[in-house]
C-alpha cells in the first residue's frame, strides 16, 4: 500500500512553512502527518504527536539524494504515516524530486498525489523571472497555486508569471477555494480502466436497443476512427517539423532578417510563412517577439495569420484529405495570403500602443520551451530536446484535434437535410456556422483539412473554405496565448478584423462562384 504525498514548492519565504502549519492544524487534525523538509524558514514547523518532521540540509539533498530516498522508505515502512508532507527546496531543480520518489523503490511506497506552489505578496511576479531554471520546473510540475496577498488584496495582477510556466495550473488567493480543490481527487488509472469496461459492457448491452431506434453506433464509430487515422500521420508530421524548429532554430533569426518597410516586410512575412512549417501554436510565440523587436505591426500580424495556413504540411495534408484537389489547395493559400495581408495593413491606420502586458511570459498551449532544460553539465541533447518537445506538442494538440473529430462525426447526422441539400439554408449562414465551429473546436492546421473533408458533402465550398482559413488564424487557444502576453483590447481587435476580412473575403469569393470548385 502506497503513502500519498503532497509536495509544497515555492521561493524561500514564500510562506511554505506557514502553509503547512495551517493545514494541519485546520484540514488535516485527524491524520498522523510525516513532514519532509528540504529548506528551513523563519517559521517553525509545529510538531505535534501526531506530526513528526524530517529534515535534510540542501548539501545532503546534493551529495546523497538517493540515500535520503533510502532513508525516506525506511521510516515509512517503520511509522506508516496516513500523509506525507514534503517542503521542496526552492532553489532545487523539480526533476531531482522526481528521480527520488517517482522510481526504483521509491514508486512501489509513495505516490504523489498533489504539487502545490506557494507565494506570498505580490513581489513574487519579479522573483521568479530572476529565480532559473530550479523555479521553472516546480511551477511546471505544480497542479495548484496558492498566492497569500498582503493586506487581503484581491488583485491578480503578475498571475501571468504562472501561467507563463505551466498553463494549466490552477491559481487560487482565497483559502476556501485552494482547500476545495486541494481535497479534490482525480481519478486512478485503474478506475478509468474500471469505467471503460463498464462503458463497453453497457455498450454491448445496449446496442441492440440502438441499432432499433435507427441510431447505428457503428456507423459512427467507423467515421471517427476512418477520419482520425488519415489525420493523425499529418499531425504527428507537423509536430516533428516544429519542434525541430523550436529546438535547433534560435529565436531571434527570423526576427533579425525581417525587413523594416511595409511592402517588404509584408511580402518576407508570406515568404516566411510558407517556409516555416509551424502550427498556429508556434507562430504566436514568434509573432510576440517580433513586435518587441521592433518589427512593424502589419508584417508582424500578417506573419502570425498567414503561417499556420500555407506552411508545406497545411498544403500536403490539403491535397490528400481533398484526394489532389488542387482547387483547393490554390483557394486555401491564396484566401489565406490575402485575408492575413489585409488584416495586417489595417495596422497602417491607428497602429495599437502600449498593448504588451507588463511582466508577461508566454502561454505555450502546446509548444512547451523545452530549452529551459538544455543547461551546461547536462547529458540531454539536442535530439532527446526535440523528441520530448514533438511528445508534448503531440498529446496537447491531439485532445483538439480529438474533439474536432468527434464533433464532425456528429456533424454529419445532425446537420438539417436542407442545408446537406445545398437548397434552403442561405451560404452566408453556412460560411457563419464553419467560421464558428473552427474558432470552438482549436483544430491543428496539419489536421483540419481531413475534419473539413469529412464535413464538406454537407456544405457550400466557400463554407469549407471558411473553415479551412479563418480557423487556423484565430481560434480558442490562439486567443488565450495572446491574452497571456498582450492587453485585452489588442486581441479583441485582432479577432474582430480577422473574423470580418475572412468573411467579408470568402463571401466575395462565394459569390463569384467559388471559382468553379467542386468537392
Amino acid at each position: 500500500m502506497t503513502t500519498p504525498v503532497w509536495v509544497i514548492t515555492g521561493l524561500l519565504d514564500s510562506g511554505k512553512t506557514t502553509l503547512i502549519n495551517q493545514l494541519a492544524e485546520q484540514e488535516l487534525d485527524e491524520l498522523d502527518i510525516l513532514v519532509i523538509q528540504f529548506e528551513s524558514g523563519e517559521t517553525p514547523l509545529i510538531e505535534q504527536e501526531r506530526v513528526k518532521k524530517l529534515a535534510f540540509s540542501k548539501s545532503q539533498l546534493e551529495q546523497s539524494p538517493f540515500g535520503i530516498a533510502d532513508t525516506i522508505i525506511h521510516y515509512i515502512d517503520k511509522h506508516r504515516p496516513d500523509l506525507i508532507l514534503i517542503e521542496w527546496n526552492g532553489m532545487e531543480h523539480f526533476h531531482k524530486l522526481e528521480e527520488m520518489f517517482l522510481q526504483f523503490s521509491a514508486k512501489a511506497v509513495l505516490s504523489i498525489e498533489k504539487v502545490v506552489y506557494a507565494a506570498e505578496g505580490a513581489s513574487f511576479k519579479t522573483r521568479i523571472p530572476d529565480a532559473g531554471v530550479a523555479t521553472f520546473s516546480q511551477i511546471a510540475g505544480c497542479d495548484c497555486a496558492y498566492v497569500r496577498l498582503k493586506g487581503n488584496r484581491k488583485s491578480r495582477n503578475g498571475m501571468d508569471v504562472l501561467y507563463g510556466c505551466n498553463p494549466d495550473i490552477q491559481v487560487y488567493t482565497s483559502w476556501n477555494r485552494f482547500v476545495r480543490a486541494l481535497f479534490r481527487f482525480g481519478m486512478k488509472p485503474r478506475h478509468w480502466f474500471l469505467m471503460l469496461l463498464t462503458a463497453v459492457m453497457l455498450y454491448m448491452a445496449a446496442f441492440s436497443v440502438l441499432n432499433d431506434a435507427g441510431a447505428l453506433p457503428e456507423r459512427y464509430i467507423s467515421i471517427f476512427l476512418g477520419v482520425f487515422l488519415q489525420a493523425a500521420p499529418f499531425l504527428a508530421v507537423g509536430v516533428l517539423l516544429s519542434s525541430l524548429i523550436q529546438v535547433y532554430l534560435k529565436p531571434d533569426w527570423i526576427q533579425r532578417r525581417f525587413p523594416r518597410k511595409i511592402l517588404a516586410g509584408q511580402l518576407f512575412a508570406v515568404l516566411a510563412g510558407f517556409c516555416l512549417p509551424v502550427c498556429d501554436c508556434a507562430s504566436i510565440p514568434v509573432f510576440k517577439g517580433l513586435v518587441k523587436k521592433g518589427v512593424p505591426m502589419p508584417a508582424a500580424v500578417t506573419f502570425m495569420l498567414v503561417s499556420p495556413v500555407i506552411n508545406p504540411v497545411v498544403i500536403l495534408s490539403t491535397w490528400y484529405a481533398f484526394n489532389g484537389n488542387y482547387k483547393i489547395i490554390a483557394a486555401r493559400c491564396g484566401l489565406g495570403i490575402l485575408c492575413a495581408v489585409l488584416c495586417g495593413l489595417t495596422y497602417l491606420f491607428k497602429p495599437p500602443v502600449n498593448y504588451l502586458v507588463e511582466y508577461a511570459m508566454p502561454i505555450q498551449a502546446a509548444c512547451g520551451d523545452y530549452s529551459l532544460l538544455e543547461e551546461k553539465g547536462t547529458q540531454l541533447s539536442r535530439f532527446s530536446l526535440m523528441m520530448r518537445h514533438a511528445q508534448n506538442e503531440f498529446f496537447s494538440v491531439g485532445k483538439f484535434l480529438l474533439t474536432g473529430i468527434f464533433a464532425s462525426t456528429l456533424f454529419q447526422d445532425m446537420i438539417p437535410r436542407a442545408v446537406a441539400a445545398g437548397g434552403a439554408a442561405a451560404p452566408w449562414k453556412a460560411l457563419l456556422v464553419m467560421m464558428g465551429l473552427a474558432f470552438v473546436l482549436s483544430l491543428c492546421s496539419s489536421s483540419d483539412a481531413v475534419v473539413a473533408r469529412s464535413m464538406a458533402g454537407s456544405l457550400p465550398v466557400g463554407a469549407v473554405l471558411g473553415f479551412l482559413v479563418f480557423g487556423p488564424m484565430m481560434d480558442i487557444k490562439n486567443a488565450a496565448m495572446l491574452l497571456s502576453g498582450f492587453k485585452s483590447s489588442f486581441v479583441i481587435r485582432l479577432f474582430v478584423t480577422t473574423f470580418l476580412v475572412c468573411f467579408l473575403v470568402i463571401g466575395v469569393f462565394m459569390t463569384g462562384g467559388s471559382g468553379g470548385i467542386r468537392i
